[in-house]
Parts: C-alpha cells; sequence; structure tokens
C-alpha cells in the first residue's frame, strides 16, 4: 500500500530524473537518496538492502559515464592524448563557466583546442570534438535509462 512519503519519494526521484539532463542537478544521487531516506522511513522492510545496493550500483555506473562519455567518443573518433584531454578539460570547464551550454561546447572546444595543439590539422580536430559531443548525448541517454531503471527498482520494492 502506497503512502504519501512514497509519493514524496516518487517526486523526487521524477526531480532526479530530470536531474540527468542538467548539470547542475545530480540526478541519479538524489533518486538514490530518496530510496534511502524513503527505506529509512519505512524500516527497511520494502525497500531492503538489496534493493538499495542495486540502485547504489546503478547510481556509480551513471557518475562514471559522466566523466568518461565524452573522452571515449573523442577516442572513437581518432583522438590523441592532447584530444582527449582537451575534451576531459573543456567538460569541466564547459559545466562550471557555462552551466547548461557549456555541458556540449566544452568537451567540443577542449577536444578541437587539444588536437590543434597536439599539431591535427582542423578537420581533424573538428572530427574529434563532434565525436566527443556524439559520447556525450550517448552517455546521456544511458543515464536516463538508469535513472528510470532505478525508479522502476524503487518502485517495485515499495508496489
Amino acid at each position: 500500500m502506497t503512502n504519501a512519503a512514497f509519493w514524496v519519494a516518487l517526486l523526487v526521484m521524477v526531480v532526479g530524473i530530470l536531474g540527468t539532463f542538467l548539470p547542475v542537478v545530480p540526478g541519479t544521487p538524489i533518486i538514490f537518496l530518496a530510496a534511502l531516506g524513503y527505506g529509512y522511513y519505512e524500516g527497511f522492510n520494502q525497500i531492503t538492502p538489496l534493493i538499495l545496493g542495486i540502485i547504489f550500483g546503478l547510481m556509480v555506473i551513471t557518475l562514471l559515464i559522466d566523466y568518461v562519455a565524452g573522452v571515449l567518443g573523442a577516442k572513437k573518433y581518432g583522438a590523441t592524448k592532447y584530444g582527449t584531454w582537451g575534451s576531459f578539460i573543456g567538460g569541466i570547464a564547459g559545466i562550471i563557466f557555462f552551466s547548461i551550454p557549456g555541458l556540449l561546447l566544452g568537451p567540443f572546444v577542449g577536444a578541437v583546442a587539444g588536437e590543434l595543439l597536439g599539431g591535427r590539422k582542423a578537420d581533424e580536430a573538428v572530427k574529434v570534438g563532434v565525436g566527443s559531443v556524439i559520447g556525450l548525448a550517448g552517455g546521456a541517454l544511458f543515464k536516463v535509462i538508469f535513472a528510470v531503471a532505478m525508479v522502476m527498482i524503487f518502485i517495485s520494492g515499495v508496489i
């Protein structure tokens, strides 16, 4: 039987799913904390340590995806170490200084700049930059899928 606490936790989890799109909102950690809070509230009878462990594991995977997706995309499109580091540093700087637009522009600009500094031609550098953005988009898709899976696991534990 669901109660008000369940609906509050579920609402917080929906915010978490939205947070997978917004870099300023830690989406999957919010989902995990909502499940943990609900588990604590109900005495860990419905939301067992096993369920929390699975949700926690999915959260960790999404956090790793966040950091490596752009780099892997750049690598797939032929990045050298300069482009790989540029994508990584550009991603961090982009989020910090330019919020949502920086999420995509930072890794792109970083990868292109890194490749140009490494001596690559402009067309090759742009190809690597596009690869980093494609990697980020793929990572975002996986994050959303994992976030929805986390919520579904929570719901299956309660209902």
